[in-house]
């Protein structure tokens, strides 16, 4: 007998980094600690910047992100995920979070926190009963649109802090109109510092990626600012940062207030665990690593809870995953979660230690952060694929863009999940179809569109439905085998259905096949049969009196067995 794997524990299930970490190899520690340090490095101006497009406080970065990691690295299936505070995610939970706290700071505060609990248990409850699914809602175009959205969205946000001026309007269109209304009132300061550094990140980006950008435009634009006493100009400074790291604490919220935070979480968690299954398969694929588990699904749900019940109770705000803060140490060859154990050290380090240098660093370079990563995550490429490949994927794409930038991005995220969900309903209610022809050098049936030297056999008429039949195509069905019949020359004595592309069958769909079948009757065609069905589909037609010997449809394994009966039956 072959040999069987022991089945895991219940703890190892649970916790797959953690096994591991156990079986950790000691070649592996220099390109592990390398690249934590780079992640460490990368997420002190990131998450400060994303803290405050999050409407927070700086320090709430680095409180959010502390625990998510060392929890991820026990919890994850992706050895490279790098999680933590994401501009997409944070700028979805200050709209929403924003318009519940109707104003009040101290609310805000405690809500954004309550939002990470409740994102926290939607997603560690659709993990126990395996919705990892979901992550499907969300196609190419709609992604490609939403993301789009989103830096558009981030560009916008950091008008003010990037030129000084005034800034009133929340959305998109507003906030550049009044830009172009008051270019007088630009603080060119301001201007200069926030360019500088966002020309050093996105230089650094495209010539030395493997260095931290935006650790050394921000330090350098701090640098700068104190050695020319610029902060007397006007320029902005981060200011006091509480010393200490943080305590556990519930949020001081309400049930209702709960309640009301529930669209916006499961916004959150819907657009979090895509963008950390899509990106922690990205990297798996790309490094192919023999030893490393398959990306789990539902897995990843449960860690994307616990990472956010952790920055729930430390006084952050929600949190999911950096597509850069995965590829960047991959790319420098580490191997393990580690990385993220290290990276977790390195913000403590500079939060208790780093604490007076932190508070010196100008807010046009943290603005300059996030319009760096606005810019990297717009898909034009992405648009352009699109448009080439099928204008209709590209329209949805542009659907979503406008829904995030003209309204905001939970109303977005709506958009994305409703296009989603109609273009696969359009796809499965209007399906390809095809009448099949006999091509001479081939064994089996083809198109005979897409083939115009097939030829089809007088008498037979061979038909495909490239779909499950269920309520929303089955009247589809039936018009489209009745309107074949009818443009198809001769009288037909033989339809064999090919059901290969057809999965399953509901009760309407049984229903429509039996009025087919009575109307086929009808029209004097001899036999109806369906040729490569797969067994849950015969059980199906069979429980339903449908089924030879005591039904009208005759069963054959393979088309071609069809063809050889009429043949057969045509000869005698």
């Amino acid at each position: 007998m072959p040999a069987t794997s022991a089945p895991r524990s219940l703890g190892a299930r649970l916790l797959p980094g953690l096994a591991v970490l156990r079986a950790y190899r000691r070649p592996w520690l220099r390109t592990d600690v390398f690249g934590g340090l780079t992640v460490g490095a990368m997420l002190i101006p990131q998450s400060m910047a994303y803290a405050e497009l999050a409407g927070m406080p700086p320090v709430a970065g680095f409180y959010a992100v502390i625990g998510a990691l060392v929890i991820y690295a026990l919890a994850g299936t992706s050895r490279h995920l790098g999680v933590g505070p994401e501009p997409g995610t944070a700028i979805l939970a200050a709209t929403g979070v924003g318009a519940i706290a109707a104003g009040d700071p101290g609310r805000y505060l405690a809500l954004m926190a309550a939002l990470a609990l409740v994102v926290a248990a939607i997603c560690i409850a659709a993990a126990v009963v395996r919705l990892g699914f979901v992550s499907s809602l969300l196609s190419k175009p709609v992604l490609v649109g939403y993301i789009t959205g989103v830096g558009l969205t981030l560009l916008s946000s950091q008008i003010a802090g990037f030129t000084g001026v005034d800034i009133e309007g929340d959305t998109f269109v507003p906030r550049f109109a009044e830009l172009l209304g008051e270019l007088g009132d630009i603080h060119w300061p301001t201007l200069v510092v926030g360019a500088a550094a966002l020309g050093v990140i996105v230089g650094l980006r495209q010539w030395a990626p493997q260095l931290p950008g935006a650790l050394i435009g921000v330090v350098g634009a701090g640098v700068a600012v104190a050695l020319l006493d610029l902060d007397a100009d006007g320029i902005a400074l981060i200011g006091a940062i509480p010393a200490g790291l943080p305590t556990p604490a519930v949020p001081d919220v309400s049930w209702s207030d709960m309640a009301a935070l529930l669209p916006v979480a499961a916004g959150v968690a819907l657009v979090g665990f895509t963008d950390n299954l899509l990106t922690a398969r990205s990297i798996a694929a790309r490094r192919r690593d023999p030893e490393a588990a398959p990306i789990d699904a539902n897995q990843e749900l449960l860690a994307l809870g616990l990472t956010n019940l952790s920055a729930g109770f430390s006084q952050g705000f929600p949190v999911s995953s950096s597509a850069s803060r995965t590829a960047v140490p991959a790319s420098l060859g580490s191997t393990t979660q580690l990385v993220s154990l290290i990276a977790a050290a390195s913000v403590v380090v500079s939060l208790t230690a780093g604490r007076s240098l932190l508070e010196h660093i100008p807010r046009p370079a943290l603005a300059a952060v996030i319009i760096a990563a606005a810019l990297a995550i717009i898909d034009a490429p992405g648009f352009r694929d699109l448009w080439r490949v099928s204008r209709t994927d590209a329209a949805i794409a542009v659907a979503t863009t406008l829904g995030v930038i003209v309204f905001d991005v939970l109303v977005g995220v709506v958009v994305a999940v409703v296009l989603s969900v109609l273009a696969a309903l359009s796809h499965m209610a209007r399906p390809h179809d095809a009448v099949l022809g006999d091509l001479a050098g081939l064994d089996g049936w083809v198109d005979v569109d897409a083939y115009p030297d097939a030829t089809t056999e007088p008498g037979l008429l061979v038909y495909r439905f490239d779909a499950p039949l269920f309520f929303m195509n089955a009247g589809r069905f039936r018009a489209r085998v009745e309107q074949v019949l009818e443009d198809n020359v001769g009288r037909e004595e033989w339809l064999v259905l090919d059901f290969e592309g057809v999965g399953s069958l509901d009760t309407t769909a049984v229903d429509a096949l039996g009025e087919l079948l009575e109307d086929l009757d009808e029209a004097e065609v001899a036999v109806v049969a369906v040729a490569r069905a797969i067994d849950p589909v015969l059980d199906v037609l069979d429980r339903a009196g449908l089924l030879a010997p005591t039904g009208p449809l005759v069963s054959f394994p393979t088309i071609n067995a069809a063809v050889r009966a009429y043949r057969d039956r045509a000869g005698s």
